[in-house]
């Protein structure tokens, strides 16, 4: 199978003008998915005022988005609310296998998974992020209480990214995090695509990713950035 790596430089916008359209939302050369589904936007290069202005419309006023490796100034009145490592690996040599042992989740179980991210806090996790892909859990076989997830997030041609992988407390150091990438990475590739995934620079799960056969791809900087609740003067 040829890959083509370089739709991983844009994951969120190859895969939202791509396989992922019907979650886009778009203004001009802005584009990202609903709100109920995922926080992430894409932008193009270099980042111009009317690519910012743009920005602003489909955030809206006072709220944020991410923008990665920015290299220009930012508009008046906009804001950092915060900067880290986007960390993106491969896992091409990961090996995929299936656990009998871990149930597919669905809406019904949106609660529950909400309130485990809320705990554990592997990244952004909403309402109707379920609908991406394909999420697998693992719950306790005395009391049915989800210990542990993972399922799919972006899907730019040719790879589908997991995410969302996390583990209850109580239930670390036994493995299901890696039982769950592996499954999932299964289900991947019985589609036909291949793995990536992103994590932060000072994340422990990159020992796990790493000990796997994930591999380094690259680092953004991802800066989150709040839009003025006015409209700011443009830049001259």
């Amino acid at each position: 199978m040829s890959l083509d790596e370089a739709v991983l430089d844009d994951p969120f916008g190859n895969a939202l003008r791509g396989r992922q359209r019907s979650f886009a939302r778009t203004h001009g050369t802005a584009i990202a998915y609903r709100p109920d589904v995922s926080v992430f936007f894409a932008h193009p290069e270099p980042l111009t005022d009317a690519v910012y202005a743009d920005l602003a419309t489909l955030a809206g006023p006072g709220q944020t988005l991410g923008l990665r490796d920015r290299h220009v100034p930012l508009p008046d009145g906009w804001t950092v609310a915060g900067t880290f490592g986007m960390v993106q690996y491969t896992g091409v040599d990961v090996p995929g296998v299936p656990d009998d042992e871990l149930v597919v989740l669905g809406p019904a179980d949106v609660a529950e998974m909400t309130a485990l991210v809320e705990l554990t806090n592997p990244g952004p996790f909403l309402p109707r992020t379920i609908e991406l892909g394909r999420y697998l859990g693992y719950r306790d076989p005395a009391t049915g209480r989800l210990l542990a997830m993972g399922g799919e997030r972006a899907r730019p041609d040719g790879w589908t990214e997991i995410s969302a992988v996390c583990t209850h407390p109580d239930a670390r150091g036994r493995g299901l995090a890696r039982r769950l990438v592996a499954a999932v990475a299964a289900g991947i590739r019985d589609r036909g695509d291949e793995v990536f995934l992103h994590t932060t620079e000072d994340n422990p799960a990159r020992r796990l990713y790493e000990s796997m056969g994930f591999v380094h791809r690259n680092t953004v900087t991802l800066e989150i950035v709040r839009v003025p609740r006015r409209p700011g003067v443009p830049r001259q």
